[in-house]
């Protein structure tokens, strides 16, 4: 397993356990999915709905 410079001396003095909680030290919270997408409807959504390259194709 490779471990960063910091997270050998971070396991070295004792702050992490084991080398396995050095990989999960960033890990972002899982994401929890809305039951609706949501939809602009501000101006500046509106503007660029409307707005869109020919090559994007339309909605």
């Amino acid at each position: 397993m490779a471990l960063s410079e910091a997270d050998r001396r971070r396991l070295a003095a004792g702050e992490l356990a084991s080398e396995v909680d050095a990989l999960h030290q960033g890990d972002a919270p899982p994401v929890t999915p809305s039951a609706e997408p949501e939809q602009g409807t501000g101006e500046n959504d509106a503007r660029l709905l409307r707005d869109v390259p020919p090559h994007w194709g339309r909605r």
